[in-house]
């Protein structure tokens, strides 16, 4: 068994309509990028991973480290960086990587978005490892994104009290945003795209161009075809910035504010005694009586 990790970077045999349009689509990276690869074999199996130089027709075999998952299972690691600007493929045990651009152009890559990801501990769903000798491996993405302003999506968390008077009195209320995210320009990518967001969104470490974000409740990537017989599509995911950025500066409620959430203030509670909203009090009272 030879297994390149299920969040790599890179893309292995993935499935191709050979009766579909051609696919004229090449995944790009800045050369300052950081290029995990980890492929996964049996304890008695040799690995070799080669990089191909399409452009001079060279090949130069990548430099391992290695570390043990477990007795039976080793991994192979290696983080490609600074290459010069060409396209390249990988392959890892005769497994040949779909072909990928390397440049050091900021304008040839300024409509990409870089994904960083990583997760809390090498206990996730996938045959990746995330933390070797306790340096947290972080992983590089990079593909044709953007949020536009139609996908913006304001929400609101609240409870509400209604008196006998049907007067809503408003007891918590927290505002937070949902952003679509939107992958691929106007030509499109390939729909593995879709299948290695989707995975990236199940870790705990995901960061889109500096700012952290989590999936939107259960939010999958949603695909649609460029033209009719396409093997590129558009495709959009629902997403929640991790952190509420109205939690920033004044934005937390002060010592002894009310802040916006219901509190409860009960002096000499006697036998009997109910407890009422009071406006005033901002507060939930006790009281021998209701009044409306």
């Amino acid at each position: 068994m030879v297994k390149v990790g299920d969040v790599c970077p890179l893309f292995f045999s993935p499935v191709k309509d050979k009766f579909g349009l051609e696919m004229d689509y090449i995944q790009r990276f800045h050369t300052s990028d950081r290029i995990h690869i980890q492929v996964f074999a049996n304890a008695s199996e040799e690995v070799s991973v080669n990089l191909n130089n399409l452009a001079d027709g060279t090949s130069t075999p990548v430099t391992l480290s290695t570390y043990s998952q477990n007795d039976n299972v080793q991994m192979y690691y290696a983080i490609l960086r600074e290459l010069k600007d060409s396209v390249y493929t990988i392959s890892v045990n005769g497994m040949l990587s779909e072909p990928f651009m390397v440049c050091s152009s900021d304008t040839l890559l300024d409509e990409t978005l870089l994904v960083r990801y990583s997760h809390k501990s090498n206990n996730s769903p996938f045959d990746n490892i995330f933390w070797i000798d306790d340096a947290q491996q972080v992983f590089n993405f990079r593909m044709e994104a953007g949020f536009k302003p139609n996908g913006y999506s304001p929400q609101v968390s609240n409870e509400q009290y209604r008196n006998q008077m049907q007067e809503i009195e408003e007891l918590y209320s927290i505002p937070y945003d949902i952003y679509n995210l939107t992958i691929g320009n106007s030509s499109g990518v390939p729909y593995w795209y879709a299948k290695l967001i989707n995975r990236i969104l199940c870790l705990s470490l995901v960061e889109i161009d500096g700012t952290k974000y989590v999936r939107s409740e259960s939010s999958v990537p949603e695909m649609t075809q460029v033209i009719e017989d396409s093997q590129l599509f558009q495709i959009s995911v629902s997403l929640e910035l991790q952190n509420n950025d109205i939690a920033g500066i004044g934005g937390t409620p002060e010592s002894g504010s009310s802040g916006s959430f219901p509190m409860f203030k009960i002096d000499h509670a006697k036998d009997g005694e109910m407890l009422q909203y009071s406006a005033e009090e901002a507060a939930f009272i006790n009281t021998d009586k209701v009044e409306v």
